[in-house]
C-alpha cells in the first residue's frame, strides 16, 4: 500500500468500538481536516482491530468515530502498520 492517501469516511460507517481483548492494533499517523476549517493530527496513535489486518478506508472511518470528530472532512493516512498487542509501548503500565 502506498501512503499517504486521503479518504472521505462514510458518515454511516459502523462505529468504532475499542476491544481490550483484541490481539492486534493498528498504529498510525493521520490528519483529519474539518469541513469548517482547521485540522487535528495523530502520531503513533493506536486503535484495536479485529483480526490482523485492516483496510485504510476502514481505518479512516474508525479514526473519525473513535475521536468523535464532528464536521470531519477528508482523512489523510500517512503511515499505518498492524502490531500485536504488547509489541509496543502501550504494554507499559504507568502508576
Amino acid at each position: 500500500m502506498i501512503l499517504p492517501r486521503t479518504f472521505n469516511p462514510d458518515p454511516a460507517a459502523q462505529p468504532y468500538q475499542a476491544d481490550p481483548a483484541s490481539t492486534h492494533r493498528v498504529k498510525f499517523d493521520a490528519r483529519v481536516d474539518f469541513t469548517n476549517g482547521g485540522y487535528v493530527e495523530a502520531k503513533d496513535f493506536l486503535l484495536d482491530i479485529e483480526g490482523d489486518s485492516i483496510a485504510p478506508e476502514r481505518l479512516a472511518e474508525m479514526i473519525v468515530s473513535a475521536m468523535n470528530l464532528l464536521r470531519a472532512g477528508p482523512v489523510t493516512i500517512t503511515a499505518m502498520r498492524v502490531v500485536q498487542r504488547g509489541e509496543h509501548q502501550d504494554a507499559v503500565k504507568v502508576l
